[in-house]
């Protein structure tokens, strides 16, 4: 088994370890700062590069609120739709700026009825999980087509015989996949907010 392949094995069972939050799985209780900073670093502990890592910060959480991407808590408390709206920011801060965050949920959060946020909230989130399942399969299968198809992107890798060439190939042919999905997401943003 080649380097590749071990790198594409490893991360194909990544993938189907899944790291999807049900809501079922979300506190349907209200909870303090410091038990939603424990429950997201439990719940997303999936996502960390590094043991040390933090999911999410006080401070992060609450410059969320700050900004308007988040709303803020009733009576120092955060609702499990909260909860959802967390997961998803944590999911896109990484992507976008908090400025488009904003932008992106600022047609949700601008309801001004509570409950009706919330179900807004709540069928975005489902949509979200149906959208992590999707992406997960066509991850698998991708990174599945780099090792055992004739893609463009294999042949190139094939070109070369050094391991260590291989593998910085393989971490650009990622990046440059996640950059251009990257910027389609603005170019939807921009065109659609």
């Amino acid at each position: 088994m080649t380097t590749l392949d071990k790198i594409i094995e490893t991360f194909t069972q990544q993938i189907k370890s899944s790291g999807i939050i049900e809501i079922e799985d979300i506190p349907n209780i209200d909870l303090y700062m410091d038990q939603v900073t424990t429950f997201m670093d439990k719940a997303l502990e999936r996502y960390k590069r590094y043991d040390e890592d933090k999911i999410l910060t006080k401070t992060m959480i609450n410059n969320y609120t700050k900004a308007k991407i988040f709303p803020a808590p009733i009576k120092k408390k955060y609702s499990r739709t909260h909860l959802m709206l967390l997961i998803m920011i944590y999911h896109l801060k990484s992507v976008l700026s908090i400025r488009d965050i904003g932008i992106l949920f600022q047609p949700v959060l601008s309801v001004k009825s509570l409950d009706e946020q919330d179900s807004l909230i709540r069928s975005i989130y489902e949509g979200f999980l149906k959208l992590q399942i999707a992406t997960q399969q066509y991850m698998q299968s991708s990174a599945e087509g780099i090792r055992d198809n004739a893609t463009p992107a294999k042949d190139i890798l094939e070109e070369y015989q050094d391991e260590k060439i291989k593998r910085i190939l393989l971490v650009l042919l990622l990046a440059i996949r996640a950059n251009a999905e990257k910027q389609l997401a603005e170019r939807v943003l921009d065109m659609y907010f």
